[in-house]
């Protein structure tokens, strides 16, 4: 049990829910900033699909009833970062920025025979941004400008507990409810008042999993896989602080901000696999719909996601084979700037390697890119690292049971 004290000693000092900023994009100041959609993982290769994918060796944060197929015998642990070299284009001129933070976190194990557990901490939405844009002066007749500085920074995470239960042979469900939290702030700095809001936000989510095996014959098979999630009103507690450039100070409490939503969900996924190739693709719609906006030049819509993916084994399957992962996907942004939204493709690739006892290393690399953007629209490109361990520790079913 050593290795799980060590993972619980490491988890501690994240349970406050600190923000986990991997962004410094313009556009993650407006909703509640840039979604983490749980890619990572062994999967990091596919680039986020998983709803039909699961195994005895890794946790699979895309669907909840994946955990059924955990070993029996033994504790799962898991673990990775996520790193980022991204650009930003706008009316002519670029900016580039490095980020990086914890991507995924989380223990996996099974508690009788019928059922599994596991508990995780992952980010839910990262807030980074500065950007400069000169502003008219009200009341000016002479077409003044002041420049503004807007900063943004925080995020979302997320902490819960997955049950899973192996209803049939081939068919399980799951469900993880975990609590949301986190704090984000944005300030405008002029030469003549400072403004801050500091909005803290927090709430309570359920995701809902199954899945279906169909053995085909004794070397391939196929999984159907489903999730849903209901849309969550995000809780908030907003303070407004300005500062005049005479020193004046006001500060007001609870201003108005728009009602903050997580989105509701459904999503689908199938995947086929034989002895050294697994296909898998996934469908997921999340639902925007409620999100309020205070400026009129902002609209929220609701998000489409196709991905796709392909491994393959090499060497010894039954001892310690290397996969390699490709990947593929396109959706659309939540977030529309004056009436011109953007449309963003990704392709992946990753590779997993096998040690003694099914513990794993995982690299991950995805490129993601905009098409058919509007002009003078800001375009955000990104080369984003994946690193994952799974390990784990075997146990006496006695300890279990």
């Amino acid at each position: 049990m050593r290795k799980f004290l060590i993972l619980i000693l490491i988890i501690l000092p994240y349970c406050s829910l600190s923000s986990q900023n991997t962004t410094n994009s313009p556009t993650s100041m407006f909703g509640i900033g840039e979604i983490a959609y749980g890619e990572g993982g062994q999967y990091a290769g596919f680039g986020g699909a998983g709803i039909a994918l699961r195994g005895g060796t890794f946790i699979n944060y895309a669907n909840p009833s994946a955990i059924t197929a955990l070993d029996s015998a033994r504790f799962i642990f898991d673990m990775g970062v996520k790193g980022a070299y991204r650009i930003y284009r706008q009316t002519g001129s670029n900016s580039n920025s490095v980020v990086g933070n914890l991507n995924n976190m989380s223990i996996g194990f099974r508690l009788n025979p019928k059922f599994y557990v596991g508990v995780f901490l992952n980010p839910v939405t990262s807030c980074g941004y500065a950007a400069t844009i000169d502003q008219d002066v009200v009341g000016s007749t002479n077409g003044s400008k002041v420049a503004s500085l807007f900063e943004g920074s925080g995020g979302l995470s997320k902490m819960g507990l997955t049950g899973a239960a192996l209803l049939f042979k081939n068919f399980s469900v799951g469900a993880s409810a975990s609590y949301v939290a986190g704090t984000i702030t944005q300030d405008e700095i002029q030469s003549t008042a400072t403004a801050e809001l500091v909005s803290k936000k927090q709430s309570f989510y359920l995701d809902l999993g199954a899945q279906y095996q169909m053995n085909i014959d004794k070397k391939r098979s196929m999984l159907i896989g489903l999730v849903y999630g209901l849309t969550q009103p995000l809780h908030q507690s907003n303070t407004l602080t300005a500062v005049s450039g005479s020193g004046g100070t006001a500060v007001t409490t609870n201003p108005a901000h728009g009602k903050r939503y997580l989105p509701g969900y459904y999503g689908v996924g199938v995947s086929y696999m034989t002895a050294r190739w697994l296909l898998t693709a996934d469908y997921r719609f999340y639902d925007w719909s409620k999100t309020e906006t205070n400026e009129s030049y902002i609209q929220y819509k609701n998000q489409h996601y196709l991905m796709f993916g392909a491994q393959r084994a090499f060497g010894n399957l039954y001892r310690y084979p290397v996969k390699l992962l490709l990947g593929a996907g396109i959706n659309n942004s939540y977030v529309v700037i004056s009436g011109k939204k953007a449309e963003n493709y990704y392709v992946s690739t990753g590779l997993n390697f096998m040690f003694k006892g099914g513990n794993t290393v995982s690299f991950g690399v995805k490129y993601n890119d905009q098409f058919n953007s509007a002009k003078n629209m800001q375009k955000d490109r990104a080369l984003s690292f994946f690193l994952n361990v799974s390990f784990n520790e075997r146990v006496w079913h006695s300890k279990i049971q």
